[in-house]
């Protein structure tokens, strides 16, 4: 047996030696000496699997359309070849993981997959704010919640400046760019909590599979602030944890802390200088999430505040210095943010905040079953990462740190629904320690089993991740076609010309002239806010075009619309209102591609 394989884990410190005669492999599986283990049956398969099954979905990628995608989504409805894929990458990660878990091979199982063009409808309307700054320089739109946040669209606009390159461009780029750096980073903070780097790999996969679905890795806001927070976590964790507590010196306190403390391995020793930087560059990066994100600095301050309650952090005033710098720029956009979405306590209903976003009662068949897997896969993940904290209650120094940064963004649900959104976000920023927890759990089992329960939970987790990511991707996903189709309304369309969305699923990309046109989408989505429109009745359309007081106005209809109205059965009355266009509406088309068309009506 090699040394690695009795590395322990820091929270396994009570790891047993084999018996005489015996060896045990990174499993726990015994073999008579001179067996080799687990992972090292097939060293040939451990490297072959991924690289075969990156041959397999490759071949699956290659050879499908996006036409091929129903609403059965990529995985059910697309090419076998990607399943074939995704099992042998899983399978030959795991015979890695289970011999001398090499760092290059199990990268391969985190590889993403880039698009042709990017994802999500609302990608776009990020690009156009900045190119808008890129444009401009400036705030153009005061009343523009997203220029009053501005940290990340200045700074994509100065980059692509810099670089030549169109925010479009780095759109292309952001999923990648954002999930190996938030991975980098969540690599250092794990290995400061355990000392095995298969464990931390292992946490890694279920981290990555756990957050798929909820597909906030893209040119956003939210992603950026997400990965700052992270690395205000890793500062935290390294530099400015409180030392341990000296004999009876701390009295009361210390009586109160000791159950915290069972188990809990000392801080890393530091110096004076070295936390004051530390306490420098948390401030500095906590001023950027905050310029550029709504609900992520109050996220990062519940879990600042949890380990300072927990007297795990030090000094207790940088809390009050994070509170202070998010109060401070709340209170000057305070107005703004009552007069759009009322308040910072506009939704202090805790049940209500964690039901989610509101769905549509006539949802196809596929809609409802993507959203059961991934409730399911949320329940399931928050009871067994509860069962963890509650297995370790007389140890609860070894997960009081994970238990507290995943349990802590909670408190946000006290406040706000952020639009239905809270309770996603909640999970986000709760999954890498939900996946920590998880993953030690199922490392410290002693039992024959743990093979066996270590390949079910990390596949089952892993499809139902990629279920709740690419279920929906004929909804999500857009052709090249369609982003050509809004280029081209952006280079011809006269300067201050109506636009107008029946389903808000396009790439309305706006890019330099963002504040020249003006977009609209009727109001028939109840899942993007009150709809009482419905597109069936031409009369209401026309009316309610009409009162927007233009003469002209520009309808586009295209595949994603399509894809979207069928996939979650709203809005109503969608399929006749694109029947019409041409004849009770009389529109004239003036662009049409494979894709797209748009038409011209008058008003």
């Amino acid at each position: 047996m090699s040394r690695r394989d009795l590395i322990a884990v820091r929270w396994l410190r009570a790891e047993r030696e084999p018996a005489p005669g015996r060896q045990e492999d990174a499993y726990g599986l015994r073999g008579a000496r001179g067996e080799p283990a687990w992972g090292e049956l097939r060293p040939a398969a451990a490297l072959a699997l991924p690289l075969l099954g990156l041959c397999a979905w490759g071949y699956g990628i290659a050879g499908l359309s996006p036409a091929a995608i129903g609403a059965a989504g990529l995985l059910a409805g697309g090419s076998p070849w990607l399943v074939v894929g995704v099992l042998s990458v899983l399978c030959g990660w795991l015979l890695e993981l289970g011999g001398h878990g090499r760092a290059w091979v199990l990268a391969l199982a985190t590889v993403p997959i880039v698009f042709g063009a990017p994802e999500y409808a609302w990608v776009y309307k990020h690009v156009g704010i900045a190119s808008a700054f890129e444009h401009y320089g400036r705030v153009t739109d005061p009343a523009s919640i997203y220029q009053q946040w501005p940290a990340l669209f200045t700074a994509v606009g100065s980059l692509g400046a810099l670089a030549h390159v169109s925010p479009l461009s780095l759109a292309k780029w952001a999923p990648l760019a954002f999930e190996l750096a938030d991975a980098l980073v969540l690599t250092a903070v794990f290995r400061l909590l355990v000392g095995d780097r298969r464990v931390v790999s292992l946490a890694l996969l279920l981290y990555v599979a756990l957050v798929s679905w909820v597909g906030q890795d893209y040119l956003s806001p939210q992603a950026f602030g997400y990965l700052l927070w992270l690395g205000i976590v890793l500062i935290v964790l390294r530099w400015l944890r409180a030392p341990a507590p000296a004999g009876a010196a701390d009295g009361r306190s210390t009586r109160l802390r000791k159950p915290l403390l069972v188990g809990l391995e000392p801080p890393p020793e530091t110096t004076s200088a070295m936390r004051t930087i530390a306490v420098v560059l948390v401030a500095a990066i906590y001023f950027a999430i905050v310029a550029a994100h709504q609900l992520t600095p109050y996220i990062a301050l519940a879990g600042v505040g949890a380990l300072t309650i927990l007297d795990l952090v030090r000094p207790r005033w940088l809390l009050v210095a994070m509170a202070a710098i998010a109060g401070s720029y709340l209170a000057v956009h305070y107005d703004l943010i009552a007069q759009q979405f009322g308040g910072l306590f506009s939704g202090a209903n805790p049940l209500a905040n964690a039901s989610g976003a509101r769905g549509t009662s006539d949802a196809s068949s596929a809609a409802i079953a993507t959203a059961r897997v991934v409730d399911g896969l949320t329940g399931s993940i928050w009871l067994a990462t509860a069962a963890s904290v509650v297995q370790r209650r007389r140890r609860l120094g070894q997960v009081v740190i994970p238990a507290a940064l995943a349990f802590s963004p909670f408190a946000i649900l006290l406040a706000q629904s952020y639009g239905g959104e809270a309770i996603y976000r909640v999970y986000l920023f709760s999954a890498p320690w939900c996946a920590l927890l998880i993953a030690v759990t199922l490392w410290e089992l002693r039992s024959r089993l743990r093979p066996a329960l270590m390949v079910t939970v990390s596949t089952a987790v892993l499809f139902a991740g990629l279920e709740g990511l690419y279920g929906p991707a004929a909804v999500n996903g857009f052709t090249r076609p369609e982003l050509h189709a809004s280029l081209w309304l952006y280079e011809h369309l006269p300067s201050g010309s109506l636009i107008v969305l029946p389903v808000g699923d396009f790439p309305a990309l706006e890019m330099a002239d963002y504040n020249d046109y003006d977009l609209e989408v009727l109001p028939a989505d109840p899942q993007l806010g009150p709809a009482w429109m419905d597109e069936g009745d031409v009369r209401q359309v026309r009316s309610w075009v009409a009162g927007l007081g233009y003469r002209t106005a520009y309808v586009v209809v295209s595949r994603s619309m399509n894809a979207w109205a069928s996939f979650y059965g709203e809005p109503r009355g969608y399929p006749k209102l694109v029947g019409e266009l041409s004849t009770t509406m009389h529109a004239t088309v003036v662009y049409r591609n494979q894709s797209t068309t748009i038409y011209r009506i008058g008003v």
